[in-house]
């Protein structure tokens, strides 16, 4: 009987994993289908945007080139009206510079007065168009002007005709356009080289001819011969994927129509079910071990069946050592039998009746009232067997009435044939003081878990909220040490880019120094370091920090001023760098690209005598932010659903972090946004001004003066015109390149020009240095042009000087740095690397220096300033060196402290003692990375002379160095 139920077993658990294996199949099949659906529609979606973009391109180039043509047309009636005596070859220069394919100046009968073309007599092919009645027209009517693109015996033309400036007639032009000309995205190269997904096939047909592929086997063939190729046979097309048999295998896929095209994706099934497969096959593996392990295991437990009723004998005896009364219940006859007794007075009885209530009876008299009915479920032998399957035994810890504890346990003694348990044995025995040691374990490990997990949530908020701090001036240090290592022989290039270095290197270096001062983590307190700050470095190094990011994503930054009249503050510049770089790190990680990040700011009056009050506001058209999140975004480790399902990485500390600095500072900041439109924040500080309002003086020579500003944010025109009023010039601006050119012409014809021109480089109609070439055609050779950008100018600074611009200025404008480049004279020349300092020519020092970098950093600054270097490995060496040395072989010693043999204060004690009063009383200086108080005065306790911390800060290295050579000539 009980072989049939094991034989019945087997067989429903083999039932069971082919009936898994089926369901596997068949749910992998459709999420496999339900992927390749997903992933046509973005395949043919993106084909799809392609063609569209293409089409919109050649319109595009189109009208452009047109527009051009017209222009160039009229420059050459222009030419024709200034120049006396135009003749054919003032006409074949032209067209050469110009890059026509010809040109025809007609008469008021549309005779040919002079033609010049790179094809012989041109009359023939413009002369149906020429007799038209709309170029006819301009003859009556000069203002009107004709342009069009046209095919001639297969080829291309850009055709322009304008009325004759000099004379009755018509001027046409025209220019041969080939493929090339029509822009970089043709149809034929839309889909060359594509990589598609799961190594498919997409293929663009028109009228039945395959106009692109990614398939190189198709390109310019029909349909059928394609179908011929592979040998295709399309099968029902289901849920819109058609099925595909060729000699290629089986293939999968689609097609859609979008304007006279046609598009096929197809991909092979051995990828679009690569998933079922690989999953159904592992299954099938896992399935067949299993069931093997199943059938070894049955045995096993067969095996350990036999052993364990072998085992059973020796229990009792076991148990009577270490319980103090033992019981033997048969759960089939209901009987109890006394084995042990706790009292040796206690008759023993063989068998008698297991009674309920008598059982009650002496738990409540045994058992505290707590306890009570926790053991009295604990002992109720009608569900024991079903509470011991699966488990060895049963064990419980109550207390009893006098306080004291026990520990029962109940062991099977016997089962049935089936498993089940017939008979138990109940042990019980004094646990008091077991009891007693757990619960002060307990204890203990519940403060270790409590101190624990308070250390561990302190590093982990520490930690993460330094990361993203730390990560933005190094993106800046690595992204600009590698353009001057791509620029190495422009001089003045590498000096700008190790400038903007030095500026994130300090900022991380503040950083790093604040992560360092563990006690004011600790005690949860940060002490503001208010100095004087010039407002215009705070923006320019947040520029030249977040610039890096702004390049890889392609997005704008538009940064501007409004009303600041006080450029010198009195505030903690890391602090305020650090809540514009967490409010600015955010714009930039929630906008995608192509998106806009508006950075301004904006001073207004004050309240408080001596202040001013200044708004600092970032705003973007990123992805924005939820109603209910705005009231918990300045809440620690929160972050919004949206930007954790887009995969955004972060730790939600900043704006915490952010919020807490302005409070401590004193001001306020608030956030306006809405989902997928943007979000804005305005931070609100209070700060003392360090001097008055500044009046700025008209400039001489530009007092009354027009100037003309172009940049296409139109705030930034209004603030720097406002700006150019105050200094009492006319300030006129556009928000449009080609305007600005036509107003420069206009300006130029009236006798009344511009004497300043401020330019954005950045335009969409036309860039700036496009605008000042043009503009340089018609204005007065010394009329200063600046160039206006948020963005670095280095790549393009000979392009734009070649072009005519006169200076550069970094947004946002302040009216300090606007005055500045009115005035600036240029220079040229290499600046010192190092600060000013004493002279040290002839100075011998001892560098004392484990690591090699290190080494030859402070080798070359300090041979820069003079010096005479020496340099050893360790404490045990300076030591020796020293030791040995002549008297005047060394002026100072440079010590680092953490060395592998001798540490730095060990071999600074040690120089101490040496017998020659010179050698002995010689400069110290603790050159380390333990930078903490604590540590400088340890240095000064082991006889050292001063600290330096690492990295090595050069005006420090300096001050240091002047003072000790004063102190010691």
């Amino acid at each position: 009987m009980n072989e049939k139920k094991q034989s019945g077993k087997k067989r429903l658990f083999l039932l069971v994993l082919v009936a898994f294996g089926i369901v596997l199949w068949i749910t992998f099949t459709n999420l496999n289908r339900i992927a390749l659906r997903h992933t046509l529609d973005e395949t043919i979606g993106f084909v799809k945007i392609r063609l569209e973009q293409y089409e919109t391109d050649a319109a595009n180039d189109r009208v452009k080139s047109l527009v051009r043509l017209l222009d160039k047309t009229v420059s050459l009636g222009n030419e024709m009206t200034l120049k006396e005596g135009f003749g054919t070859q003032d006409l074949d220069a032209f067209a050469e510079e110009q890059r026509l394919t010809g040109a025809l100046v007609l008469d008021e009968n549309l005779n040919v007065v002079m033609q010049t073309t790179k094809g012989g007599d041109a009359m023939p092919l413009w002369e149906k168009l020429i007799d038209s009645a709309y170029v006819r027209n301009i003859v009556e009517y000069p203002k009107k002007t004709y342009s069009a693109r046209l095919e001639e015996n297969g080829i291309l033309y850009d055709f322009a005709a304008v009325a004759r400036a000099d004379a009755p007639g018509i001027l046409i032009t025209y220019i041969q356009k080939d493929n090339e000309d029509i822009g970089d995205l043709t149809v034929d190269s839309l889909l060359r080289n594509f990589p598609l997904e799961l190594s498919g096939i997409a293929t663009i047909t028109e009228n039945g001819r395959v106009i692109s592929s990614n398939s190189s086997e198709q390109i310019d063939k029909t349909t059928e011969e394609c179908q011929e190729l592979y040998n295709e046979t399309c099968g029902a097309a289901e849920d819109g994927i058609v099925r595909l048999t060729s000699n290629q295998g089986v293939w999968y896929g689609s097609k859609e129509y979008t304007g006279n095209y046609t598009l096929f994706v197809f991909f092979p099934a051995s990828q679009v079910f690569m998933t079922r497969n690989i999953v159904c096959a592992s299954y099938l593996a896992i399935a067949v071990m299993v069931f093997l392990m199943a059938l070894l295991w049955q045995t096993k437990m067969e095996k350990d069946a036999l052993r364990q009723h072998q085992k059973r004998t020796g229990i009792i005896t076991a148990l009577g050592t270490a319980y103090t009364s033992i019981s033997l219940v048969d759960l089939k006859k209901n009987t109890v039998e006394i084995v042990k007794s706790a009292s040796d007075t206690v008759e023993k009885q063989k068998r008698f009746a297991l009674k309920r209530f008598v059982q009650q009876e002496q738990i409540d008299k045994i058992i505290a009232e707590p306890y009570r009915e926790e053991y009295l479920a604990f002992a109720d032998m009608t569900t024991v067997a079903e509470r011991l399957k699966g488990h060895t035994s049963l064990a419980l810890a109550a207390q009893t009435v006098d306080k004291k504890w026990i520990l029962t346990l109940i062991t099977p003694q016997r089962k049935d044939a089936d498993g089940n348990v017939t008979a138990v044995l109940v042990a019980t025995r004094d646990a008091t003081e077991e009891k007693r040691r757990e619960q002060k374990q307990e204890d203990a490990l519940r403060d270790a878990l409590a101190a624990a997990e308070h250390a561990n949530k302190a590093k982990t908020v520490f930690l993460n909220s330094m990361s993203h701090d730390i990560r933005t001036p190094m993106n800046a240090i690595i992204g600009f040490t590698a353009l001057a290592t791509a620029h190495i022989d422009n001089i003045d290039l590498v000096k700008e880019y190790l400038k903007k270095i030095s500026v994130s290197g300090q900022h991380l270096l503040s950083l790093i120094n604040d992560i360092l001062d563990m006690s004011r983590i600790e005690s949860g307190t940060v002490k503001l370091d208010n100095a004087e700050v010039h407002l215009p470095d705070v923006l320019h190094d947040l520029r030249t920090i977040i610039q890096g990011n702004i390049s890889a994503k392609q997005l704008d930054l538009y940064i501007d001023t409004q009303d600041v009249h006080h450029e010198d503050i009195i505030t903690d510049k890391l602090r305020l760098n650090q809540v514009l770089l967490n409010i600015v790190g955010n714009a930039v990680k929630f906008t995608p690209a192509g998106g806009t990040i508006n950075i301004r700011v904006e001073e207004k009056p004050s309240a408080r005598s001596g202040y001013a009050t200044f708004v600092f506001s970032v705003k973007d058209n990123g992805i924005g932010m939820s109603k209910d999140f705005q009231a918990h975004v300045f809440d620690s480790f929160t972050r919004e659903q949206t930007a954790t399902r887009s995969g955004i990485q972060g730790t939600g500390l900043g704006m915490a972090i952010s919020k807490n600095i302005v409070d401590m500072m004193g001001g306020t900041i608030a956030v306006k946004s809405e989902q997928g439109k943007g979000s804005e924040f305005t931070v609100t500080l209070d700060c003392k001004v360090c001097a008055e309002s500044v009046k700025y003086q008209p400039i001489p020579g530009l007092k009354g003066t027009r100037a003309l500003v172009v940049d296409d944010d139109a705030q930034t025109c209004m603030s720097v015109s406002k700006m150019l009023r105050e200094i009492e010039m006319e300030a006129d601006w556009t928000t449009s390149g080609k305007e600005a050119i036509l107003r420069a012409m206009e300006a130029h014809n009236q006798g009344a020009d511009f004497k300043v021109y401020i330019i954005d480089w950045l335009m969409p109609d036309m860039n700036g240095i496009e605008t000042v070439r043009r503009i340089r055609k018609v204005i007065e050779p010394g009329t200063p042009i600046i160039i206006l950008t948020a963005y670095d100018w280095a790549d393009i600074e000979d392009e734009a000087r070649q072009a005519g611009v006169t200076a550069f200025v970094s947004k946002p404008l302040f009216m300090s740095e606007l005055r500045d480049a009115l005035t600036r004279k240029e220079v040229s020349g290499r600046q010192p690397l190092l600060p000013k300092h004493g002279d040290y020519t002839g100075q011998k020092v001892l560098l004392v220096e484990d690591n090699e970098l290190n080494r030859e950093i402070a080798t070359a600054i300090l041979e820069e300033a003079g010096l005479k270097v020496d340099a050893v490995e360790d404490g045990t060496d300076a030591v020796a060196r020293m030791t040995e040395a002549a008297e005047d072989a060394y002026d100072l010693i440079l010590m680092d402290i953490q060395m592998p043999k001798m540490d730095g204060y060990t071999a600074t004690r040690e120089i101490r003692t040496l017998r020659s009063n010179k050698k002995a009383n010689i400069p110290i200086v603790a050159m380390t990375a333990n930078a903490f108080e604590e540590d400088r005065q340890k240095a000064l306790k082991a006889g050292m002379n001063a600290h330096i911390a690492k990295p090595i800060d050069v005006n420090i290295l300096m001050r240091t160095l002047d003072k000790i050579f004063k102190q010691n000539p």
